[in-house]
This record gives structure tokens, sequence and C-alpha cells, in this order.
């Protein structure tokens, strides 16, 4: 006889306790020829063992894709909010049902600080952000081609020998629409606008005579084997916003530089109805001079200027440390003083202001210098003490001057070369006594000239200090942390000007959105800021059609956000960029 065995069952099984009734999964088999519980699951009550089995016949989605939300829709809030987008929309109507100038170049600026790369690249980028879903163009109408034709559209002034840019310019009119929006805003403080100059190497060939602009000159990144372009702007003191900038030649001076770009800024602040003896214009010594005191004053402007040690008045820079004081909580570490003088026919405001902090960054670079020269110094010794030593003198003195010329070096190294027999003898020693004067009577000081005369200490000490926020923007410029300003992919004048206007604009909408997220997270850096923001994504969830099987529908689409820190929460609410979700209608499945 076939004796089948037991095969063991699961079923649902409700057990009541008091009014409740509990359900629970049993499995049952035979245990001594009698049937038994063998193993019990305890589901819940009713409620839950619904939920449980909702959950477990919810649709799987057919693919995710994710979408940068935080960044991109936060700078597309500030253009809006700031009054950008409109003040572009004004200088370029938008002809037609495509995108508009005021499209390309924000785009252009939201690229160089997302994913800084190529036009080649912008038409993919775009498409995997909020933007997309926003503004409802396709990719496609952000090709590389698109940009050059819309960017060739502009007209543009040409560049002169002499750094006066000859015809109109729209970019010109689009700096002062801008302008405009953001004093509408109050945005623009009328005290302070810091300026200053620099340069950036290109790639652009050698050969290459159609651009007139990057030329070769004295490069700040040690490139000069290229070819470069130099910017001059200004920032508002107080809010960080660019509101003019110059594109010039790479061979022309900083200190040539000046008396065109003190042209464009009065012009541009007499069309903006500014007048310009409210405005104080802050220089730091690479700009400006005693060659340019009498510049400024007929600019008609306020200036503050950090004057080069050699052109600072003996008696101010020469002032005795116990006679310094404090400045105040808001400088810590700071310590000046100041005298009236005359200097070039002119009665200024002389201010010498100490830092410490300033000062130790001095020593250590000076220390580190000499760490440096000193070894390379006792390498060189060794290598010439052995005779028959062919060097001459000539050619040591050059080895060591190119060494020892640089940073201070020349006041505290002292070095004697001397011929013995056929070998020569080399000693060096470092001056504690030159180096002591060096740490009390000059690093950490600075000479400001002011003729603002009836300043405080601590008014030119903080338009002064205005001055780092320029050198911020540098740093964010060429190290990409801000924005990508390089690789720079044009080589014709009138696209590195508009790849020029479109990186300030850039710096702008930054320092608006740091300034509103400083107000609900204080101490938050900018770079900060920009790693938050970017961590925000947006994730779309496709899901098959829930019709009857056979019936065609297109599948689902559903947006949810990513999960989010406390700051990120914070900053999603301050710049707005919740209500972006709300905007944003998802792609179609077929797009």
């Amino acid at each position: 006889m076939l004796v089948l065995p037991y095969i063991a069952m699961a079923s649902l099984i409700t057990k009541r306790k008091g009014k409740q009734a509990y359900y629970y999964v049993v499995t049952s088999q035979r245990v001594n020829g009698q049937p038994r519980i063998v193993q019990q699951i305890y589901l819940g009550k009713a409620e839950r063992l619904a939920r449980l089995v909702r959950n477990a016949t919810q649709p799987v989605p057919l693919s995710a894709t994710s979408l940068d939300l935080g960044l991109p829709g936060a700078l597309w809030q500030a253009a809006l909010s700031s009054g950008a987008f409109a003040a572009l929309q004004q200088v370029w109507p938008p002809r037609g049902g495509g995108p508009s100038v005021a499209h390309h170049l924000l785009l252009a600026a939201f690229h160089r600080i997302c994913a800084p790369g190529p036009k080649t690249q912008v038409a993919a980028w775009y498409d995997r952000t909020v933007l997309r879903r926003l503004w409802g163009f396709p990719s496609s109408a952000f090709t590389s081609q698109a940009f050059w034709d819309c960017f060739d559209s502009l007209e543009i002034a040409k560049p002169t020998a002499g750094g006066v840019d000859e015809g109109s310019d729209d970019l010109l009119q689009a700096q002062d629409a801008l302008l405009a929006a953001f004093r509408a805003r109050d945005l623009v403080s009328s005290r302070v606008l810091a300026y200053d100059t620099t340069n950036f190497h290109t790639w652009i060939a050698t050969g290459n005579d159609r651009c007139t602009l990057a030329q070769r000159g004295h490069n700040k990144q040690k490139r000069n084997d290229l070819r470069q372009v130099g910017l001059s702007y200004a920032l508002d003191g107080e809010h960080g916003l660019s509101l003019m900038h110059h594109v010039y030649r790479g061979n022309v001076a900083d200190s040539l530089e000046l008396p065109v770009a003190l042209d464009r800024i009065g012009r541009s602040l007499d069309r903006a109805g500014i007048p310009r003896a409210t405005v104080t214009l802050v220089l730091d010594k690479g700009s400006a001079g005693f060659a340019h005191t009498q510049l400024l004053a007929e600019s008609g402007l306020g200036w503050v200027a950090a004057l080069p040690w050699n052109q600072a008045p003996p008696a101010l820079r020469d002032w005795p440390d116990d006679r310094l004081e404090a400045v105040g909580s808001a400088h810590p570490g700071v310590r000046a003083a100041c005298q009236r003088h005359e200097v070039q026919g002119g009665d200024y405001l002389g201010v010498l202001q100490h830092s410490a902090t300033y000062a130790a960054e001095q020593l250590r670079s000076v220390s580190d210098a000499l760490a440096k020269a000193t070894q390379f110094l006792r390498r060189l010794a060794r290598e010439v003490a052995r005779p028959p030593s062919r060097a001459t003198e000539a050619g040591l003195r050059r080895r060591i001057e190119k060494q020892v010329s640089r940073n201070y070096l020349p006041e505290v190294l002292r070095y004697e070369l001397t011929r013995v027999d056929q070998a020569w003898r080399l000693t060096f020693e470092v001056d504690q006594a030159a180096l002591q004067r060096l740490i009390g009577t000059r690093f950490g000081r600075t000479v400001v000239l002011t003729n603002r005369r009836d300043w405080s200490v601590a008014q030119v000490v903080d338009a002064y200090g205005r001055q780092q926020q320029i050198e911020r923007v540098f740093r964010g410029l060429k190290g990409g942390g801000w924005v990508g300003w390089s690789p720079l992919d044009h080589w014709t004048d009138s696209k590195i000007k508009v790849h020029a206007f479109y990186s300030m604009l850039g710096v702008s909408l930054l320092h608006y959105l740091h300034r509103k997220a400083e107000a609900v997270w204080p101490g938050l850096t900018l770079e900060g800021l920009l790693a938050e923001l970017r961590e925000i994504r947006q994730f779309e969830l496709l899901y098959p059609t829930e019709r009857p099987k056979g019936q065609a529908g297109k599948p689902r689409v559903a947006t949810v956000s990513s999960k989010r820190t406390l700051i990120q929460r914070s900053l999603a609410e301050a710049l707005e960029v919740d209500g972006l979700l709300a905007e944003a209608a998802p792609a179609s499945a077929s797009g």
C-alpha cells in the first residue's frame, strides 16, 4: 500500500481577545498522527493586515529618473526674485516660441556653476535638471550651434588697442539693466564698490589673429607661455553683486586699465542716476598708487586705496606700534591709527592698519621661502666645493639670485661667494636682527589713503576690508569652486565678452543666494551652500498603467524628493526650491 506524506499547509486564522480580532498565519502538520500547529506568525488587527496586503500588491516602478533640483532650481529662483531674468528680457525681448537670449545667457551661467564644460554638454545636462520641466523647451533647443547663433546675434563693441570699446554694446546695456533691477530691490549699497583686476590664461593658438583680446602678458597664474585676457570689475561692497566689468587685452597692465575702468564706472553710475560723490571705490595696492591720485580726484568718486609700501608716506608707515589702537569687535586682531597728509597736492586721510592675521601669514610665507632657499644654498655649496669646478661666478650668482630675490629674502638672507683654488666657497646666514625688524615694523602693516577725510578709522578699515570679498571671487572663478571660468571654450572677441558677462552674472546670483541662505543658517560658506544644494534632488518614478489588461494607456509618473538633512530643508524653504516641485510638470513617458 502506498502511503502519501502529509504536506504542511499555511492558513489564516482568527483569534478573539475581548472584542478585538487578531489574525495569524499558521502552519499545521500531523504529530503522532494528530494535526498540530507547528508555526504561528502574528499579523495583527484587520487594519494592519489590509496595509500589508496593499503594500504587497503595489506596482513596481518601471524606471526612475534623477533630476538636479536644488542648485539649478535655486539659481532660477534667484534670477526671478532678483529681477535678473526680467532685466535681460527687457534688453532682449523674446521672439517666437523658443528660448530667448535671456534663457541662453542664464543657462550658460547655471551650467558654469553646476557642471562647467563646453556648450556641447549643456543640452544633456539641461535634460537632467528641473529646468527642463520648468521651461518646457526641448534639450535640442540648446545645442552648441544654438548658443553660437544666439551669441552671434548680439551687438557687441569691438575692443581697441587703447582699451576703449568702439560702437554700441548690448552687454553694456544689460549691465545697466541689471544695476537698475538690483537697485529697485535694495540690493545695491551706494556706499562702497570694491574694484580689482585679474587675468585668465586661454588655449587660443598663437597664430589666431582673429582674436585681439587674448595676448601674452604677466599672468597671475604663472602661465606666461599662454595668451590671456584681462578682467576688471566692481562688486557691491555689501551684497557682493557684480555691477560692472570690462574685458580688456591681456598685454595691458592693471595700471593702464584703471583710467578706462574709472570712466566706465562713472558713466554707469550717471546712467543709473547714482551721484558719484555718494559712492566710495575701494582699490587694492596692485591697482592704485600715487600715479592715479589725480585721476581718482577727477573722477568725482570717493575712494579708499591701499598704497604700495614704497609710496606710502614715511611718517605714516613708520608709526610706532604702541600708538595703534584696536579698531573694534567687528575687526578682531586689527589695530590702526590715522593722520591727515599732503600727498601730491591733495589733503587726504592716511590710515595705518596692522592685522595680526596678515602678519602671521607673512611670517609663515617668509619662513617657508627661507627653508627652501637655505636648502638650495646648502646643496649648491656642496656641489661647487668639489674641484675642479667649471662654474663661473656670474652663472652662480644668477642661480643664487633667482632663489633669494623674492619675498623679503634679500633683506634677511646673507650669502658670500669666494674662489678657493679650483673650487668655490659658498657661505650664508639668516640676519636675525633684520628679520626682527621686519616683524616689528613691516609684517601685518597696510597703508590706506582716502579722500573721505571725515571718516573714522573704523570706517576706513571696514571699507578696505570689503576688498577681501573680491579676492574670494577671484579664487572662486579661477579655482572653479564657484563659477568655472576655465576652460574658456571661445576664441573670438565677442564670444569672450559674452563668456565674461554670464560668468559675472553667475557671481551675482551666487552672492544673492548666499545672502538669503545666511539669514536662515548663519556662518554657512558659499562653498558649503553649493555642496548642500547639490544634494537636493528630485526623482521621477515611471509606473505601469493601471488600466485593465489589453487596454492602452500612458504609464503613470510619480515625483518624489530626495531625503534631506535639517540644513537642506531650511535652505530649500528659504530659497523657495520646494515651490518648483508644484510648477514642474513631469515629462511624458515618450519624452
